[in-house]
């Protein structure tokens, strides 16, 4: 049972922005709901690049995952995989909302 609640916790760590951004796309749709389609793009563009970074990290680095080093032995090394991990998954979403 411990070890199912873990796991339900670590898959919705994101969740409080899952919820700030629904909230704010509900009151730009009460404000503006002609910029709706526009947001919903915007969104869309943010969220491939971010999933697409995430898995190019993991697919170019699958022996260095942040989460593989324990932080006592290794504290400069999961901070350098983590900090790779974020420049990766920045370049990929600004990549994709660079396009059209």
């Amino acid at each position: 049972m411990k070890k199912l609640s873990r796991k339900l916790v670590d898959k919705l760590r994101a969740g409080p922005w899952l919820v700030a951004t629904l909230l704010m796309a509900t009151v730009i749709g009460f404000l503006y709901p002609h910029q709706l389609g526009v947001l919903l793009w915007s969104l869309t563009k943010l969220s491939a690049g971010a999933y697409t970074g995430y898995w190019i990290d993991r697919s170019i680095f699958y022996y260095a995952r942040p989460g593989d080093f324990e932080i006592q032995d290794y504290p400069v090394t999961t901070a350098t995989a983590m900090l790779r991990r974020a420049i990766i998954m920045a370049a990929a979403i600004v990549a994709v909302g660079l396009g059209v």
